[in-house]
Order: C-alpha cells, then sequence, then structure tokens
C-alpha cells in the first residue's frame, strides 16, 4: 500500500462550519512532514461545532482545508493534484456522451462497493436523516418515485454512508428489506466514509440534494 501515489484526499465532511477536510492518503517521513504541517491542523472533536455529530468520516488527526490543498501539494511535488482530478471530472460532465459513460461507470463501482463490501444492518430511514450531514438523490429518484416505492438516496452520516434503494412498491419482495420508512421499507447498505467512494457518489449524483418531504 505505501508504493500508491501521494496525494492529498477528503478524510472527512463537516455539515457545520468546514466542509471537506483534507488530508496526505499515506505517511511520510517526518522531515517531509514538517515542510507543510503549517498548514495542517491537529483536528480533534472538540474544534467543530457540535463535535462530530454533524461529520462524516475520519476527523481527527493532521487535516487542512480545500483552499491550502494546493500550497501542501506544490511543497511535497504532488503531480496528481485535486485540481487536476475535480477538472477532468467537470469536463467529462461537460460533454454529453463522456458524461453518460462516467456516470454509468460510477453507477456500476458503486453497486460492487456497496452490495459486494458493504454491511447490511437493520436501520430506520428516520433517524439516518435525523443525523445525516447531506443526503443526495440521484435526477431527484426519491423525491418523484418515493410514493410508488421507487428511488435511490445517499445518505452520509457520522458512522458511515448509506445507500439506499426504495423498495416498497407494488411488485416489490419486501422481505429482503433492513431499512424501515413511513412508505413501507427499503434495501440499504453501509460503507465507511472513503474518499474514492465519496468521489464515485458525487459523480453519478452531481451532488444532487434531496428538496423532497421531510423524511422524519
Amino acid at each position: 500500500m505505501e508504493d500508491k501515489e501521494l496525494k492529498m484526499e477528503t478524510k472527512c465532511y463537516d455539515a457545520n462550519e468546514y466542509g471537506y477536510l483534507y488530508g496526505l492518503n499515506k505517511r511520510i517521513p517526518d522531515d517531509e512532514f514538517e515542510k507543510v504541517k503549517s498548514y495542517m491542523r491537529d483536528f480533534r472533536r472538540k474544534d467543530f461545532v457540535d463535535g462530530i455529530i454533524k461529520v462524516t468520516g475520519r476527523p481527527e488527526g493532521y487535516r487542512c482545508l480545500e483552499e491550502d490543498v494546493p500550497k501542501v501539494e506544490e511543497i511535497l511535488g504532488i503531480e496528481n493534484t485535486l485540481e487536476k482530478r475535480q477538472n477532468k471530472i467537470k469536463k467529462a460532465l461537460a460533454d454529453p456522451i463522456a458524461k453518460v459513460n462516467l456516470k454509468d461507470n460510477a453507477y456500476n463501482w458503486l453497486n460492487i462497493l456497496f452490495k459486494k463490501t458493504g454491511t447490511h444492518p437493520k436501520q430506520d430511514l428516520s433517524r439516518l436523516a435525523i443525523h445525516s450531514t447531506k443526503i443526495y438523490d440521484p435526477e431527484d429518484s426519491f423525491k418523484k418515485g418515493a410514493q410508488m416505492g421507487e428511488g435511490e438516496l445517499f445518505i452520509y452520516t457520522p458512522h458511515g454512508m448509506w445507500y439506499i434503494i426504495n423498495n416498497c412498491g407494488e411488485n416489490s419482495d419486501t422481505s429482503i428489506n433492513n431499512v424501515k420508512s413511513d412508505a413501507g421499507g427499503a434495501i440499504g447498505y453501509r460503507l465507511m466514509y472513503d474518499d474514492t467512494v465519496d468521489t464515485l457518489i458525487r459523480i453519478y449524483t452531481e451532488e444532487n440534494e434531496y428538496s423532497g418531504e421531510k423524511l422524519y
């Protein structure tokens, strides 16, 4: 793992104040870290407005704001910069054909990651919503389809990231549901916060936040 390319990645998302906080994806020698330490802060629970109640991911440790990421990258000679990665995604989303391919690939990877490696604990949709830091609703699928038992959500909570698939339509097999909801239930998979998964979710949903009826 230590041979992987050095880069800055998202470590957590704070809904109250900081937004995304970044850190290095692997350990570097102490003398190298000293060069960038002034641009980073050793975050603790007390540094957040509500502790970490509204934080998804790993907030504790040396983290930096997005505005300071380029400085850290320049000092450490990081070539695979955050800006390059973000621009690559923006460029693809601006091209209709590339956009379809990018979103399809993101969706396929999300299905593999959540369904093959995620957990499947029993939960309540209203509880997830109450404790969420943000909720993405791809193409308003849940907002438009909830009453028919359809739609998907990606819910960020302090304990991870959830992929919710509404499953309470007329012909749905509700016996496989593990998430309770007022509408009748859903299938839910949970993963711990990860930079790659977060990026895939943001690509697939185009960061469209849920704007339907209250979930709690």
